[in-house]
């Protein structure tokens, strides 16, 4: 109001004065253009929302929180299996270098290893030159020390000690994998009941991508037989016993192998996996469930029904 009684009186000096028109009319300019800031000043902050200084409220903490937990959820499995994956790689390596030198060693002397070294005649095929001097392929990733004892079997996730047959070696050997003990170069222990189904030949092999060589096992050596029901225990295996039970271990293809069943009902398909080397030199994970489908001993001949 008090502005528009100015205009007016800047109209009359306007119109009653000819020489103070110039100046006049320069005071009215500059204070239209005034009145014209001071109207889009409050427009603008008309529009404006309170600020808060750029701190977060309570509830935006808790929804930035609870995405994180949502991804951390999603992640953590797909990193942990890829670590389990990389394990699993590695264990593959190691069997495959060990089957590569069982098949060096057979082209050598006819058979895949001595159950008698003559440097280490109590050492089995660990005192070999072409095993035993390669003990950072003799441990699978997923598999821990155990305290150290003369001789002690291994587990789903515990290496086995190899300290003689009487337990009072001076060499102690460690280990994550077995050897079909069929292919020793004469029959001993849990093959001396069946000299008949020995394989101390490499030309005995009938089926050398379908024969173990070296796999994941609780102890040195094993000797399969088609009768053999697995493990009950698929964390400790069997022993002593030189069967399959000994290689019926759920230390792949179920996570942690620490946490694997340890009293299953074999009537069931069997969980879990080993790494297995074939006398053809290549290696697969092998399931369970279809370890009786390969060949140990001479004429082998699968079961049609897994034994329970």
């Amino acid at each position: 109001m008090r502005l528009f009684r100015r205009r007016q009186d800047d109209f009359a000096t306007l119109a009653a004065d000819p020489e103070q028109r110039p100046a006049a009319l320069a005071e009215l300019t500059r204070r239209s253009r005034m009145v014209g800031r001071v109207k889009s000043g409050c427009a603008s902050n008309s529009l404006k929302t309170p600020s808060h200084g750029g701190a977060f409220t309570l509830i935006e903490l808790l929804v930035v929180i609870a995405i994180i937990a949502i991804l951390a959820a999603l992640l953590l499995p797909v990193l942990s299996s890829a670590r389990e994956r990389a394990k699993e790689i590695q264990c593959k390596s190691n069997v495959r270098q060990l089957t590569l030198a069982s098949w060096i060693y057979a082209t050598d002397s006819g058979s895949h290893a001595a159950y008698n070294a003559p440097t280490d005649p109590d050492g089995l095929w660990m005192a070999m030159g072409y095993y035993g001097n390669q003990k950072r392929i003799m441990f699978c990733p997923l598999t821990r020390d155990p305290p150290v004892r003369p001789a002690y079997w291994g587990a789903a996730d515990r290496t086995w000690v190899w300290g003689g047959q009487q337990g009072n070696n001076t060499n102690v050997y460690y280990g994550s994998y077995g050897l079909n003990g069929w292919l020793y170069d004469r029959p001993a222990w849990g093959g001396s009941g069946h000299p008949e189904l020995m394989m101390g030949k490499q030309s005995l092999i009938q089926k050398p991508s379908q024969t173990p060589v070296f796999l994941d096992a609780i102890w040195v050596d094993l000797w399969p037989l088609e009768t053999d029901p697995p493990a009950k225990d698929l964390y400790n295996g069997v022993y002593p016993k030189p069967g399959m039970g000994r290689c019926t271990i759920a230390r792949h293809g179920v996570g942690n192998p620490a946490h694997a069943p340890r009293a299953f009902d074999t009537s069931q398909r069997l969980p879990g996996a080993i790494i297995m080397g074939l006398a053809d030199g290549h290696v697969q994970t092998v399931k369970l469930e279809n370890l009786w489908q390969y060949y140990w001993h001479l004429n082998w001949e699968p079961p049609a029904t897994r034994p329970h």
